[in-house]
């Protein structure tokens, strides 16, 4: 007689979730960690960093000590570790708003004149090239004002933030001290006229770190598991809101299909089979992974700040970076040789999945 075989559980936890302070300079990163732990083997990772004082023990409290410093160590190095059961995505908050600005407008212009901006990674080329270049032509303040400017457009849509981004827009343009680079800004001068039609079905939550990180380890664990799981995410307002949109992408009523661009490409729908919410209180598991995703948001920081601590590189030292399967994150890459996008064909992943929820929610 055989048994069957129970549907992995994966649990979920979230640190540096701003809202809508996204440009945050003490809070630059998002994470989002994942495990795949049973509840003995939490309870005994969780006895190695736990306190007399509290029921649930927090990154941020043990860093303070340095004995809760070594007990964080001796969590991280528990030979219970394994990239096979604990994932971490980071995203740069700051570069993540610029890959949406390139998306919302650059992308939408292009794909309406018949041009595939993700294909070869124009997107992630497009995104590199703006942030290191538009400060230098344009003037850092500019730049952050058309940042900020943007954030606050898409956020609230009215007619005064949809205003003073292009008019941030055009100050950056005006400014711009490089001639050639003054001319690929032109789409943004364009976009004013189309702003309505660029943001109609988008909302405040498009800008929320939360909801493509977990795409991502969902693309990540059905990768490695090979078929349907359960993801239990720690209670989440963005996820929450997005529930029924990421129930459409599990529906196993869709015909399978590999989508995306080269090393991009994952198949579709999702192979998560359930997202519910819970509390860490009540799972041993969503513990491990905040104290995962709050460790990995420490570290990383300390890449924008000019003097990490000495906690820093000990963490490091204790292999908390080997369980990061992916980073938005700004690079000088600019060519699809070095950004390994040089495979040509594919499915866009926008038009596929929108036109598939289209038949599923409409």
């Amino acid at each position: 007689m055989h048994l069957p075989v129970p549907t992995p559980i994966i649990f979920c936890d979230e640190a540096g979730n701003t809202g809508a302070a996204l440009l945050d300079p003490t809070q630059p990163v998002f994470v989002l960690a994942s495990v795949n732990y049973n509840a003995d083997e939490c309870a005994e990772l969780l006895r190695l960093v736990q306190s007399t004082q509290s029921t649930e023990s927090k990154f941020r409290s043990l860093r303070k000590t340095d004995r809760g410093r070594k007990k964080l160590l001796d969590f991280f190095r528990s030979p219970i570790h394994s990239e096979l059961r604990a994932k971490t995505t980071v995203m740069h908050k700051r570069y993540m708003i610029v890959t949406k600005l390139v998306d919302m407008i650059e992308e939408t212009l292009m794909h309406d004149a018949g041009i595939d901006l993700y294909e070869r990674g124009g997107n992630i080329s497009l995104s590199n090239l703006r942030y290191h270049v538009s400060p230098v032509f344009c003037g850092k303040p500019r730049f952050e004002s058309l940042l900020a400017g943007f954030v606050d457009m898409v956020r609230t849509q009215t007619p005064e933030t949809k205003y003073r981004f292009f008019a941030a827009v055009r100050d950056a343009y005006d400014n711009c001290t490089d001639a050639q680079y003054k001319t690929s800004l032109s789409p943004y001068i364009h976009a004013e006229e189309c702003i309505d039609d660029i943001l109609d079905g988008i909302d405040f939550l498009a800008l929320d770190p939360a909801i493509p990180s977990f795409f991502l380890h969902c693309i990540e664990w059905g990768k490695q598991l090979g078929g349907e799981f359960i993801a239990i995410h720690d209670a989440s307002k963005p996820m929450a809101a997005q529930k029924t949109t990421f129930e459409a992408m599990m529906d196993k009523s869709i015909t399978p299909a590999l989508i995306g661009y080269d090393r991009r490409k994952f198949e579709f729908p999702l192979k998560a089979k359930k997202l519910q919410f819970a509390d860490s209180k009540d799972h041993l598991a969503i513990q491990v992974a905040d104290l995962f995703a709050e460790a990995t948001a420490y570290s990383m920081s300390a890449f924008t700040r000019p003097d990490p601590d000495s906690f820093v590189h000990q963490l490091g030292e204790a292999g908390i970076g080997r369980f990061l399967f992916e980073a938005l994150w700004p690079t000088k890459l600019i060519s699809p040789e070095d950004l390994g996008t040089t495979e040509i064909g594919g499915i866009n992943t926008i038009d596929h999945i929108t036109k598939t929820l289209n038949k599923k929610l409409f």
